[in-house]
């Protein structure tokens, strides 16, 4: 089984974001899920955990971070919950590499 790294989206947030990611990650790279019941977390990304990857989607979280379409992103694993809105891109990157990663994004 492959690394992977989760990015879990708002409604709002997919309506900006979802096509720049399905613009820069290849295809294989990515598995998309859509939960029509839950409006909070309506998608959930599970994406290969590699640098390239990592860096296209911290790429993309910034440019839609600055346009004010994302204004929480909140870090979690097992061990660890926090809110990382204010991270800088090599931060963001780091977190991206962490097993079980998981970045809200609001």
């Amino acid at each position: 089984m492959l690394a992977t790294f989760t990015l879990r989206l708002t409604r709002s947030v997919s309506k900006f974001l979802l096509p720049d990611i399905r613009a820069l990650i290849p295809a294989e790279s990515i598995q998309f899920f859509s939960n029509e019941l839950d409006e909070e977390w309506h998608y959930t990304l599970l994406c290969v955990r590699n640098d390239n990857n990592c860096s296209l989607a911290v790429s993309a979280l910034l440019i839609w971070r600055q346009l004010k379409r994302i204004h929480k992103l909140v870090f979690s694993t097992p061990l660890l919950h926090k809110d990382v809105s204010n991270s800088s891109p090599a931060e963001l990157f780091t977190l991206l590499k962490i097993p079980g990663a998981v970045l809200y994004l609001s």
